[in-house]
């Protein structure tokens, strides 16, 4: 609905004389320009836009009915008070315009000299509108912002009036008359003061903030209307009647002293007498043909709300039941003063102020900001219409964000000149429609828009900003943050990368790029089949498997798809890794890693060296080695290292040669992983373990609790089916771990059940039997046993390791003599213990045993049998033996 400018004061006997509306400048006519910062402005010349005025006084001597008068404001202090005698007609005001309250900084701003009657000083004029301008008073100084005198047809609209160090505000005197106040906003200053004489005029939409008086005086002005203000926070009271004012209305105002939990307006809120004992007050002469009505009063807790012909009440409810006025009022602990503005706004909580304003009373078309009367869908309409009481309308209108790309890009960032598509995103809880965008380009230019997408050339590089306010249809205006747009000079797509290799075969590259564009990828292709993809820009780190002169081919994508490749080859070596492959007492280790890695490293004890923890790319099947469940390795005869991972109930083997080049297959080389198969279907595979009789090894699996056995050479790869070997040999079912080694022709698996048994199977592969004895039956073991590892010295001993309480222990089967021994306590002897897991392999005669401590860490102790003692631990994955590695948390070993 449109709202009522000009209306009889209709109420119970009440009668006043209409309002006008507010005066707007006529298009006819020529406009006058102000602009103090113009290095053209001239008060000699004519006010034109290319040549304008220097001060607002030379405009306003020779302005004409039906100009207006346009000041730029920003920056521009203009000290002067302008005394306007040139007066407009009913048809053709005189309009003074500045900049919009939305922005309050933008308003050009009056400092009047001390003394003066005003920074606008109208007197004996009419016809006449002040809007858009800030008045700032000085300290110690009396002058208003400004005062109509004698005037009539008068508004005042839109404009601030700052007084943190003097009273300023809006002094009203002499025998005016249809003088408008509306949409103002008065902070810390004097309000609007309403001297004898006057009558018939209108208080409307302001905003009054802390004022240091009472926010609106009347004295002996008769058919003053108050309607539609906010007033905060006032010293004195928030709207005086006084003398013989009759035929005032007060209506549809928004008043709180203070609000709970606030500290209010500190210039005045510790004594009464300063802060005012009421907020509504009217005086006895005062009372014929008065209204207050639809207001919210929220008065300080100790003092009245209302004051009628010098009695006070202190709630609306009492003031009613005493006079019959106030039948609509409510108590509105309203919280305002927000931190952003406008400060005063409603907040969503104030709900007996929404949309129940009296629609018949004198108003503006639009709150204090533009914002037109909307229809909140969550709040009734009490009064028949959906204007809102006080300054500020409530809207739907929440935020807005915008999004920047290239018009043929995603990203902001392309070089000049470029084009950008820009789109604004608002928020409105109302499902209101917005009216209008306007978007805000830092090189200066602002587009309105209908439409929430635009596009914008930016011709000049450099950063550059992008904003939108979006406006709906009820006139609220949200605004966005600024977002970049990165402009630059144009060029070609480049990109290079340097290198630099370390002992442990490694390779860093490290890439420089550049492009106008956003670069999207960078991939590095290291030539040994592996990629890596890492943020632009980021170095990007790999771990070759072998020494040699590999290609590294890094390959940069910026977002037009435009890719450049650059191509260097690197060096990678390592003495350690050639040194570990060398005849010898050697031993590999294989291991499984935190972050998803399958390590192999290398001992070679007779030279006291360590080969570098490396990854294991043999290529071939592809499996994620983060889903291993169980690894085994075992040697062969023809110096071969065969590894197997069991993945996903599936078993695979990769072969790595350890000896001399031979076929085609370098020393250190690895053969592609392939699935070992052939052996027949066996589900529920658990663990599994290897070991090898010349160059045939047999592969020994757990399903379901009983143990299983399948052999094959290496050279024919032809795997025989699976033979039950808890089947053959009556070993109990439900065996926990396993672990396999030979002696001769024959094949021993150590088996621990779940009955805490240690059970040991032996395959004679001479005579074409299986067999097995229960090593705890006949000569007990440690208690709490949780894993076994196994391995091989010559004489035929096999040596059974288990773990038990973190613990080592070991005993020996001597298969040439035919008898086992005791349980040796190996972390006594060894000072290692508080272990996870374990392996056990062999060189010469010598076990050496690998453990995992749950640090990530591996540590190693020797058993030498021919010298009869143990070994202090060491540690295997440190810079001093097999280079740093992520946490290892499984280990597995094979002597050779």
């Amino acid at each position: 609905m449109r709202l009522r400018q000009s209306a009889a004061l209709i109420a119970a006997a009440t009668t006043v004389l209409a309002f006008p509306a507010a005066a707007h400048a006529s298009t006819v006519g020529t406009t006058l320009y102000v602009d103090k910062a113009s290095k053209a402005c001239s008060d000699a010349g004519t006010g034109t836009a290319d040549r304008p005025f220097c001060s607002i006084s030379a405009a306003a001597n020779i302005v004409l009915p039906g100009q207006t008068v346009k000041v730029a404001g920003g920056d521009s202090v203009y000290q002067e008070s302008v005394h306007l005698t040139h007066s407009g007609t009913a048809d053709q005001p005189i309009t003074f315009l500045g900049s919009t309250l939305r922005n309050p900084d933008l308003q050009p701003m009056l400092h009047a000299p001390d003394g003066s009657n005003g920074d606008f000083d109208l007197a004996g004029v009419h016809d006449i509108v002040i809007r858009g301008f800030a008045s700032e008073a000085r300290a110690g100084s009396a002058t208003p912002g400004a005062a109509v005198a004698n005037s009539s047809r008068i508004t005042l609209d839109g404009n601030l009036y700052d007084g943190p160090s003097g009273p300023g505000g809006v002094r009203i005197t002499g025998t005016s008359d249809h003088v408008t106040v509306s949409r103002n906003l008065f902070v810390f200053s004097a309000g609007v003061t309403v001297g004898a004489g006057v009558h018939d005029s209108l208080i409307t939409g302001n905003d009054f903030n802390a004022t240091k008086s009472a926010a609106v005086s009347i004295t002996d002005a008769p058919r003053i209307a108050v309607t539609g203000n906010t007033v905060a926070f006032s010293c004195g009271e928030s709207v005086k009647i006084d003398g013989a004012s009759a035929g005032a209305l007060v209506e549809n105002n928004v008043i709180t002293a203070q609000h709970d939990g606030s500290t209010g307006n500190s210039g005045c809120e510790t004594t009464s007498t300063n802060r005012g004992e009421t907020e509504i007050a009217v005086s006895a002469d005062s009372e014929a043909g008065s209204k207050v009505d639809y207001n919210t009063v929220h008065p300080w807790k100790d003092a009245s709300a209302y004051t009628w012909g010098g009695t006070s009440y202190p709630t609306a409810a009492a003031f009613n039941a005493a006079t019959g006025q106030a039948g609509h009022d409510v108590d509105l602990d309203a919280a305002l003063g927000a931190e952003s503005w406008p400060f005063d706004k409603l907040p969503e909580s104030a709900a007996a102020a929404i949309d129940s304003a009296d629609p018949t009373a004198p108003g503006v078309d639009t709150d204090l900001v533009g914002v037109k009367p909307g229809d909140d869908p969550k709040v009734a309409n009490a009064a028949g219409g959906i204007r809102d009481r006080g300054a500020y309308e409530l809207t739907g209108q929440r935020s807005v964000s915008v999004a920047v790309a290239g018009a043929d890009v995603p990203s902001a960032q392309g070089p000049a000149p470029f084009t950008v598509k820009v789109t604004a995103k608002p928020v409105n809880d109302w499902g209101v429609a917005q009216a209008d965008y306007t978007f805000s380009f830092s090189d200066g230019a602002v587009v309105h828009s209908a439409d929430p997408t635009v596009t914008h050339v930016f011709t000049q590089p450099g950063s550059q900003w992008v904003s939108v306010a979006a406006t709906d249809a009820q006139g609220a205006t949200v605004y966005s943050d600024s977002a970049k747009v990165d402009v630059r000079q144009p060029a070609d797509l480049a990109a290079d990368f340097i290198s630099s290799v370390d002992a442990y075969l490694g390779v860093q590259v490290s890439p420089t790029q550049s492009s106008p564009y956003v670069i999207t990828k960078q991939d590095v292709d290291f030539g040994d089949g592996v990629h890596s993809t890492e943020p632009v820009g980021q170095v990007h780190k790999h771990q070759y498997s072998a020494p040699g002169a590999y290609t590294v081919t890094m390959t940069t994508t910026d977002e037009t798809g435009h890719s450049v490749v650059t191509t260097k080859t690197v060096q990678v070596d390592s003495a350690a890794y050639l040194a570990a492959l060398q005849p010898g007492l050697r031993v590999q280790v294989l291991g499984q890693t935190s972050d998803g890695q399958l390590l192999n490293s290398g001992a070679n004890y007779s030279n006291g060296t360590w080969a570098p923890f490396l990854p294991v790319r043999a290529g071939g099947v592809s499996f994620a080695p983060k889903d291993v469940a169980s690894m085994a390795a075992a040697t062969t005869a023809d110096q071969y290292l065969r590894a197997f991972a069991l993945v996903n109930g599936k078993i695979y083997n990769a072969d790595r040669n350890l000896g001399p080049a031979s076929g085609g297959v370098a020393q250190g080389q690895w053969l592609p992983w392939k699935e070992v198969s052939g052996m027949g279907s066996l589900s529920g595979i658990s663990q599994i373990s290897a070991a090898s009789i010349g160059n045939s090894t047999h592969l020994v699996a757990v399903a379901n609790g009983r143990v299983y056995e399948s052999s094959a050479d290496r050279t024919s790869g032809t795997w025989s089916a699976w033979g039950d070997v808890t089947g053959v040999t009556g070993i109990p079912v439900g065996v926990k771990s396993i672990a396999a080694g030979t002696t001769g022709n024959a094949l021993h698996i150590a088996i621990l059940g779940s009955d805490g048994h240690l059970r040991v199977a032996d395959g004679d592969y001479n005579r074409g039997r299986w067999s097995y004895g229960d090593v705890t039956a006949a000569y007990g073991s440690p208690a709490g046993m949780t894993q076994v590892a196994a391995a091989s010295t010559p004489g035929s001993r096999f040596h059974v390791v288990v773990l038990a309480g973190g613990r080592i222990h070991e005993t020996t089967g001597d298969y040439a003599q035919g008898y086992w021994t005791g349980w040796g306590d190996i972390s006594a002897a060894s000072g290692l213990s508080g272990l996870q897991q374990i392996t056990a392999a062999s060189t010469g005669n010598t076990i050496r045993i690998f453990g995992n401590d749950g640090t990530g860490y591996v540590r190693s102790i020797d058993g030498d049998y021919t010298a009869g003692r143990w070994s202090s631990f060491t540690t295997v994955n440190t810079r001093s033996a097999a280079g740093d590695t992520a946490p290892i948390t499984t280990i597995i070993a094979a002597g050779l």
